[in-house]
């Protein structure tokens, strides 16, 4: 027989208001007061912390925590709509959702494994026989750097996932997002009871099944302004059953082409991170000498550098600029940064952007293959040519890519003649001796020269500029505006041919370029595109969504407090649990409600009420209190209910006396107990689910090794995990949590009861460390 062992009692500093454990790891999430998100060990220590508010939006709520299945993940979402899926292992943001309205509920819930011999997949993933491998990025960008690159294939950490998951975000507007792999935007559907309505239901719980056949939601509608009716509604989305494989590869493949666009911005930010701000200090510099001359009426610089160019003798005031402004050191401190910087640019243009383009190019043409595969991908509503929209604008992306790299090329080699020219008069006016290979000016070398002051040095001044001489021209891509000096595509042979034959650019084979636009907007305009091309499926589950079941649970009034309730699916039998307290605890009794998805199995919602009036009959009280605990204590009411698994529900219970020594009881009760008492729940519009079914009293299903009385706690709520056996309570104060073991075996009983002396010691003298720690006696000892 199992019963239950305290481990812990732990102090917090702050009050929480949403605990969630783990699925697979001893680790539970809370969110805190104060929106903080922190992880702990079962042992307490902390793992984490996630700070959420900043100068202008403080104390910005966490509303909703859910684990993806794998315990991978974290998702947390806030009250302004946003949502973050962060890596368990270092508090990363994976991805980042906003719904724009407050979020309620979330839920994520894994397909079931269905074994089928005869299963042959319709899509096997060979990107990785065709692509290179992508790696981290760093913040060094040296070619020493590379030793310290990682393998990063997956940014979203979808890796290993081989069942379909689906994340259910429930809002205040009456609406549910479903995302696959809580990233791809599967569908949404309106669960409002009167969708016309311009008021709107708030969404208090959702859950799916795991055959994705089912969507069920609890719904607060305000009636009036003195009552909340709260209602069970359920919806049959047959899209996403019919097309679970489907929907699985086109998730996957999503999540690809995601991790790319996610690489692509973080190689943007470290092209602009490589390129430096001195390489605008020489702009600025030979803007100054402009004014200067335009305020002497000396002319232009254009005409100066020309001269010097043809006769060899500066003028007075240009051989001033070049031996005190730009001088022999600044000249060559200028033409190391341009090279470095470029050739730093370069790496990250050629190894980075042009190959995570080339990749991403080919996921979504796989992506094109499904849309056009109409028999099997055309109930998603992908659309082929949103898709190709999406392929010729990663073509348009790698050509300003390649443009980019042009630029380099050609700033690289005109600054390098431009700075050996001006390097060999500033010596020959300082009398140094100048270098052999300084001095060998070719007639190529002049001719850049003279290109290159022909096209940056004949701008007209103006003062409303901050610079007359734009000799910088890569900076210009990586701001998101256009481009203030195109490329030029004067001469082009290619260009010259599209010119002509207009209809190649309307047979699709050809990417358009946009020479206007900067590097920035090209990535804004990819993602923009890529969105629009995945959300096929958006709108046809709402098209295909059917009410199930609907029923009212119950009405409280506007002051009240929402009611607890929990959800929990079994695969065996195809039933979807849900228990609801029949209000806002502490309460009499709930409701447990258990619906079949399967289609051979009863139609309809079955219902049945328990109550804990009599709980004290079976409680193992000790004799010194037993005549007082029967004499006074009428019944028992409920704080909190989660489901533990599919058999079990965990209640927290709570005396109802009318004094302080209302110790709380955590309960696990069997679902099979009562499983042959539940009758079919009759909808009758008007008429509550509570008239229609019978109130069983529980206490004849409890047994004594499933209960375990709380000492010295004043309880408010408590989370469960089945899966590793076990729960955390939280007290009223919302500043302390005691943890438990859950299913420990007899044997271990003394040793349990040992502990609970221990922690009876700790409770008398109780002292925490500045950080909120519970002290041991050592501890406390070296304190004092």
């Amino acid at each position: 027989m199992s019963s239950f062992r305290q481990l812990e009692q732990r102090h917090v500093n702050t009050e929480i208001t949403l605990m969630e454990w783990n699925p697979m790891l001893d680790l539970i999430a809370l969110a805190t007061v104060n929106g903080e998100v922190l992880l702990h060990r079962l042992s307490w220590q902390k793992v984490w912390a996630i700070s959420t508010g900043n100068a202008k939006e403080k104390n910005v709520q966490v509303t909703a925590l859910a684990w993806r299945p794998d315990g991978k993940i974290l998702a947390y979402a806030f009250e302004t709509g946003k949502i973050t899926l962060c890596d368990v292992e270092n508090s990363e943001a994976v991805h980042l959702l906003d719904v724009h309205c407050m979020v309620t509920s979330l839920t994520w819930v894994q397909c079931m494994q269905i074994p089928n011999d005869e299963y042959r997949p319709i899509y096997t993933d060979r990107s990785k026989e065709f692509l290179q491998r992508h790696f981290t990025l760093n913040k060094g960008y040296g070619v020493s750097s590379n030793k310290s690159e990682e393998v990063a294939d997956d940014f979203k950490r979808m890796k290993g996932q081989k069942e379909l998951n689906i994340l259910a975000i429930g809002m205040e507007i009456g609406v549910v997002h479903l995302h696959s792999f809580g990233m791809f935007p599967t569908g949404f559907v309106d669960v409002n009871i009167e969708p016309e309505e311009q008021q709107k239901d708030r969404v208090i719980s959702v859950t799916m099944s795991q055959d994705f056949r089912i969507l069920t939601v609890i719904l607060e509608r305000k009636d009036n302004e003195e009552y909340k009716t709260y209602y069970y509604r359920s919806y049959l989305i047959s899209l996403i059953y019919d097309s679970i494989e489907e929907i699985k590869i086109v998730s996957l493949k999503f999540g690809q082409i995601s991790s790319l666009l996610t690489y692509l911005s973080s190689t943007i930010r470290a092209i602009s991170e490589a390129w430096e701000d001195i390489l605008l200090e020489i702009d600025t510099k030979l803007h100054n000498y402009a004014h200067q001359k335009h305020s002497l009426s000396e002319g232009s610089i254009s005409d100066d550098f020309l001269e010097l160019l043809m006769f060899g003798n500066p003028s007075d005031s240009l051989e001033k600029f070049l031996m005190h402004d730009l001088t022999e050191s600044g000249l060559k401190k200028f033409g190391h940064s341009i090279e470095l910087s470029y050739s730093n640019i370069q790496k990250l243009v050629l190894k980075r952007l042009q190959n995570v383009s080339i990749s991403l190019f080919y996921h979504l043409n796989e992506l094109r293959g499904m849309a056009m595969w109409t028999e099997q991908f055309g109930p998603l509503g992908l659309e082929e040519s949103l898709v190709h929209k999406a392929v010729l604008t990663t073509g348009s992306f790698l050509l300003k890519a390649t443009e980019i790299q042009q630029v380099i090329d050609n700033s690289m080699k005109n600054f390098k003649a431009f700075f050996r020219w001006l390097y060999s008069v500033i010596l020959r006016l300082s009398d140094e001796p100048i270098p052999l290979e300084i001095s060998r000016l070719t007639q190529q070398d002049l001719n850049f020269v003279a290109e290159f002051l022909k096209e940056n040095f004949t701008i007209e001044y103006d003062e409303n500029k901050k610079t007359t001489v734009k000799l910088e021209r890569v900076a210009q891509y990586l701001k998101k505006e256009d481009l203030q000096y195109p490329a030029s595509t004067t001469g082009s042979p290619w260009i010259k041919f599209l010119k002509d034959n207009p209809q190649m650019m309307e047979s699709g084979l050809v990417f358009p370029n946009y020479p206007e636009k900067s590097l920035v907007t090209m990535y804004g305009d990819l993602r923009k595109v890529i969105d629009s091309a995945v959300k096929g499926p958006w709108n046809v589950l709402h098209e295909t969504t059917s009410v199930k079941a609907f029923y009212s649970l119950g009405q409280l009034s506007k002051s009240e407090a929402p009611p607890k309730m929990s959800h929990m699916y079994c695969p065996s039998t195809g039933i979807l649990y849900t228990a609801v307290t029949n209000s806002a605890p502490p309460c009499t009794h709930f409701y447990l409600l258990r619906e079949w998805s399967r289609e051979e199995t009863p139609k309809g919602v079955q219902a049945i009420g328990l109550t804990f009036r009599d709980f004290q009959s079976v409680l193992n009280v000790p004799s010194s209190s037993a005549n007082t605990c029967s004499e006074i204590c009428k019944n028992y009411k409920i704080l909190d209910l989660k489901f533990y698994n599919k058999d079990t529900i965990t209640v927290l219970l709570m005396e109802d006396l009318n004094s302080e020594r209302n110790f709380p009881v955590l309960l696990q009760f069997p679902l099979n107990s009562v499983s042959g008492k539940l009758l079919p729940a009759y909808s009758t519009p008007g008429v509550f689910i509570g008239e229609g079914i019978p109130i069983l009293d529980a206490t004849p299903y409890i047994d004594k090794s499933i209960y375990k009385r709380l000492e010295n706690i004043k309880a408010l709520e408590v989370a469960v995990s089945g899966s590793r056996k076990v729960a955390c309570v939280l007290f009223a104060s919302k500043r302390q949590v005691r943890l438990f073991e859950m299913d420990v075996e007899e044997e271990e009983e003394e040793e349990e009861t040992e502990h609970e002396e221990s922690m009876k010691d700790v409770s008398k003298e109780e002292m925490f460390s500045d950080d909120g720690v519970l002290l041991d006696k050592q501890e406390k000892d070296e304190s004092l």
